[in-house]
């Protein structure tokens, strides 16, 4: 199922009119000055998004339950920070594969069969996990790309702090020491301006494969839901990525405060090259400081590993 919702999306008007009691297709026909038909197709469109509505005669319409997550239900952040359109799927390969197709759209999945982490290596998407793919126009220069990845991890640790959550440098987001959430941003377009997809995996109450419950954990016991979290997040990144490049110094220091590498001994693993030292910052270009035996190396990108403290 795909349902995608637009700024002016009958459907949405529709179901603003719902939340507030019992209503009769008429009344809503009038405010939204469309015709009944159109209020009828809207309401079947509700439906199909998993909103139980009943029409009662001498009543009207009746909001009688409402799915736990939905596009309708998110829409009013995403349009609030300039998302143009919300794309809701019950399954899809990846959210950021389908983001790539046009700018300025958030695409949501309940599971995705291709979902991806860095380096290619397959994310677990399994229903009860949000899967969110946000496309962004240009704004940042290809050198500013890394401050967005730790930007982002900042806002999604800040919207799970009920889980006391850390970062883990480069993109990851932990929760009692494992793996609660991963970051992966991609470029598209020419390097010269690139538009960029922010891709976020976040383990709400989807279950954690066996043979990952060592290094990974989900939002299960904190009882929040997929939409809080959405919203959160969504909130959070905006409010930073509106202060990039200008005030990344601000998010910088935000980062080295939520994080969990710095301090650690670690080993980096970048291609076909090994790091090992104490990371010790953040520079000013969003590059992983290491203190490696008194040489300072300074790492963009790669895996991380922690050794000890």
């Amino acid at each position: 199922m795909k349902i995608v919702v637009r700024r002016d999306d009958a459907a949405l008007a529709v179901l603003k009119s719902l939340k507030k009691g019992p209503v009769s297709g008429e009344e809503i026909a009038t405010k939204l000055g469309v015709s009944r038909t159109a209020v009828w197709k809207a309401v079947e469109k509700l439906k199909k998004a998993g909103y139980v509505i009943d029409a009662r005669k001498r009543v009207g319409y009746v909001l009688v339950s409402s799915p736990e997550f939905s596009a309708y239900e998110v829409a009013d952040v995403c349009f609030a920070n300039g998302i143009l359109e919300v794309h809701h799927y019950s399954s899809i390969d990846s959210t950021n594969e389908k983001a790539k197709e046009k700018q300025g759209i958030v695409v949501i999945a309940d599971r995705q069969t291709a979902g991806r982490g860095r380096r290619g290596r397959r994310w677990y998407s399994e229903e009860g996990g949000l899967y969110f793919s946000i496309s962004l126009p240009p704004h940042l220069n290809m050198e500013d790309l890394p401050k967005l990845t730790l930007t982002t991890g900042v806002a999604v640790c800040e919207a799970l702090s009920f889980a006391n959550a850390k970062l883990k440098w480069p993109n990851d987001v932990l929760v009692g020491g494992k793996k609660v959430c991963g970051v992966l941003c991609e470029v598209v377009g020419e390097a010269e301006s690139p538009a960029v997809v922010v891709g976020i995996g976040i383990n709400v109450t989807n279950p954690i494969p066996d043979e990952l419950k060592d290094i990974a954990t989900n939002l299960l016991e904190f009882g929040v839901g997929r939409k809080e979290i959405f919203e959160k997040v969504v909130g959070n990144f905006f409010r930073l990525y509106r202060k990039l490049p200008s005030d990344w110094e601000e998010i910088r220091q935000r980062w080295k405060e939520l994080s969990d590498t710095l301090g650690r001994i670690v080993e980096i693993r970048v291609a076909e090259r090994l790091y090992r030292g104490i990371a010790v910052d953040i520079d000013e270009s969003g590059a992983l400081i290491l203190d490696s035996n008194g040489k300072v190396e300074r790492i963009f990108s790669g895996e991380c590993f922690y050794l000890q403290r």
